[in-house]
C-alpha cells in the first residue's frame, strides 16, 4: 500500500507542531531537550546533506574513492525518496502524538521553577568563581 509523500507545508506545519509541543513542558530540562531533538531530528532526515553525519560520510566516500585499494565505494548520502519521507512523516505524526501525552504527565507532576527560568533572578547567577561577591544589586 503506497501512502501519499506529505507536501512541504504538511512537514512544516508537523515540525511546528513539534516545535510548539516541545515547547510546552514545565520542566526546563525536558522542554530544551525536546526543542533541540525535533530541530536536530528534522534537519537529519529532510537535509541529510546538512547534517554533521551526512558530511562526514560524504568526506570519507571522496577520500576513500582516490584510494586505488578500495574495492567498494561508499555512495554519498542523497537526498530522501518519496517512500521514506512519506514513512518519515508518519513516524514523526506518531512521536507528536506520544510527546503531546507526555507534555500534558508533565504538566501534572510539575515542580518549581528553576532559577535559569525566572527572568527577575537571572542576575544572581554566579557563572564563575571570579565573580563571586560581585553580584548586582537592585
Amino acid at each position: 500500500m503506497s501512502v501519499a509523500t506529505p507536501t512541504r507545508e504538511q512537514i512544516l506545519s508537523l515540525y511546528r507542531a513539534h516545535l510548539a509541543t516541545a515547547r510546552s513542558f514545565a520542566s526546563y530540562n525536558f522542554r530544551e531537550y525536546f526543542v533541540r531533538r525535533a530541530r536536530d531530528q528534522f534537519r537529519a532526515y529532510l537535509y541529510p546533506q546538512m547534517s554533521v553525519a551526512a558530511q562526514n560520510v560524504n568526506a570519507s566516500a571522496s577520500k576513500l574513492s582516490n584510494v586505488p585499494t578500495a574495492n567498494t565505494a561508499i555512495k554519498p548520502v542523497e537526498p530522501m525518496s518519496a517512500e521514506k519521507l512519506a514513512k518519515f512523516y508518519e513516524e514523526a505524526c506518531d512521536e507528536l502524538k506520544v510527546l503531546q501525552r507526555a507534555v500534558m504527565t508533565n504538566k501534572m507532576y510539575a515542580g518549581e521553577r528553576l532559577v535559569v527560568e525566572d527572568e527577575g533572578r537571572k542576575e544572581w547567577i554566579v557563572r564563575s568563581s571570579e565573580e563571586l561577591g560581585h553580584e548586582t544589586s537592585a
